[in-house]
């Protein structure tokens, strides 16, 4: 993790929320907010509000940026693998917001986990858009189209850093003729990490 860097920063209640029910997908343990914790079983793990938040993380040679340092926004688009439920692997882009470092107490024994928050980007709305710059089938289209604006906010926008597949160069792309539609061209970079 590198500066820019903000210590014991308290999460807002939203993305407090989303990382407790990070840790209950996680892991085959009860976690619960601070404001849960008088409802719930004896046995839940409170899942503390503080963080220590990163603008950059460095994996291998490669820095990824993140909204958070405005000066490496352009690293701060990535692809991040996430298995389906059909069990194939995909990749998505998004926007990294901000890298945190996470400590807490789990069956006694301290933990540090380091993750990302990221905003995700909307699909375009069908396969013959997204997949705009095929040459013969969609194999063979490594750029792909997506919306402009993102997903709202929710259990998955926080991803432990391995998931990050590579980077990617975002352009602006128009289509159409006469009604011309603005998409996001994501490029991906060819260097991919596997943690």
């Amino acid at each position: 993790m590198l500066t820019p860097c903000r210590s014991r920063v308290a999460l807002p209640a939203n993305i407090y929320q989303i990382l407790t029910d990070y840790y209950n997908d996680a892991y085959e343990l009860q976690f619960a907010t601070i404001a849960e914790i008088s409802a719930s079983p004896k046995d839940t793990i409170v899942v503390p509000n503080m963080v220590n938040q990163f603008g950059r993380v460095r994996i291998s040679a490669e820095i990824f940026g993140s909204v958070m340092a405005p000066r490496y926004l352009k690293n701060a688009n990535v692809l991040a693998k996430f298995i389906q439920n059909n069990e194939t692997i995909d990749l998505f882009p998004g926007q990294v917001q901000y890298y945190f470092e996470h400590i807490m107490r789990i069956s006694g024994e301290l933990k540090t986990h380091r993750l990302a928050f990221v905003k995700w980007y909307k699909p375009a709305q069908n396969q013959q858009t997204r997949f705009y710059t095929k040459i013969d089938d969609e194999k063979s289209s490594n750029i792909e189209l997506w919306r402009n604006e993102f997903y709202d906010i929710g259990r998955d926008c926080i991803i432990p850093i391995h998931y990050i597949y590579s980077r990617f160069v975002s352009s602006e792309f128009v289509t159409g003729k006469k009604k011309l539609v603005t998409y996001n061209a994501v490029i991906p970079i060819n260097r991919q990490f596997h943690l």
